[in-house]
């Protein structure tokens, strides 16, 4: 690849993770006002309509090989990336903090190896494996916060848990994304993903209402957040998958390192979270865990 290519591709990872990073604070805040569901639906329904207007104007090329078999193809990249993904993030979050969300988050790469290794036949040698051991124990120090040999059930969180699941719709939507780009462009797999998860996404949202309190639909902050995350987030999905096109899925993934270092950050700031020691501690671990694992994968 064009070392011009490979250096926009890393800006852009960048600027998407920095991004990314500050979405579990932030929604953490417009989640006073909206509830999960309601929230996922309104963002993923401005960013669908924002992606569509994009798609309109965009060239012909952009829709290269559209046709009857893609529906099925964008269905799962919809299902797995926004209705799985996005949705239950929002809803992990209302069940957890945002420094535990965004340091959770940090083990996406260790996911996306995983996932490759079984579905795209990327090996994983013994250090990496080690790593993902690694990881898996920086997750259970942050999930349990600590001692989780006598922590009581009820002293956790069930969003760490949401958490772990969304990261891994998210991790098939990269995965699986890496293959469907060989066929159809980053705008128009963004599009079609988001549109069909958004017609999954309002259902969910219609049938979850009475679990949840009504929607202060008065709420400025919350709106400026759905309007700050549908946009730019969706903009950060095409330039996602435009990375992953150049860099592939394990490279992209390694820059999600970098989500933790500006959640731990706003959580403390926004929240008022307190980030404790053994969410350091964990996050080190995770980090260390990411490293043995993509850095092989990196030199190859």
């Amino acid at each position: 690849m064009p070392g011009a290519s490979q250096t926009r591709a890393y800006l852009s990872l960048l600027a998407i993770v920095a991004l990314w990073g500050s979405f579990p604070a932030t929604a953490k805040l417009a989640l006073a006002d909206f509830p999960p569901f309601f929230l996922a639906a309104v963002r993923c329904t401005v960013a669908s309509c924002f992606l569509l207007v994009l798609l309109a104007r965009s060239s012909s090329e952009t829709i290269r090989g559209l046709g009857p078999g893609a529906a099925g193809v964008f269905l799962v990249l919809g299902t797995a990336g926004i209705w799985g993904s996005t949705q239950f993030t929002y809803l992990a979050l209302y069940h957890t903090t945002a420094g535990n969300a965004v340091i959770l988050q940090a083990a996406t790469p260790v996911i996306v190896a995983l996932i490759a290794r079984f579905y795209l036949g990327e090996r994983l040698l013994r250090v990496q494996w080690l790593g993902v051991a690694a990881s898996v124990f920086g997750v259970l120090l942050v999930i349990t916060r600590g001692p989780f040999a006598v922590l009581a059930p009820a002293d956790l969180h069930s969003g760490d848990f949401i958490t772990l699941g969304s990261l891994s719709g998210w991790a098939v939507y990269t995965v699986y994304g890496k293959r469907v780009l060989a066929t159809y462009s980053p705008l128009l797999a963004t599009t079609a993903a988001y549109v069909l998860g958004t017609l999954l996404i309002l259902p969910t949202a219609a049938l979850t209402a009475p679990l949840f309190p009504s929607p202060r639909l008065g709420s400025l902050t919350a709106w400026s957040i759905v309007g700050y995350q549908g946009l730019l987030g969706a903009v950060a999905h095409i330039w996602w998958y435009q990375a992953v096109l150049i860099v592939g899925p394990s490279q992209a993934a390694i820059f999600t390192n970098l989500q933790p270092i500006v959640g731990i950050v706003l959580a403390p700031l926004l929240l008022g979270e307190r980030i404790g020691l053994w969410q350091v501690i964990g996050t080190l671990f995770v980090l260390s865990g990411v490293a043995l694992t993509t850095r092989i994968r990196a030199m190859r």
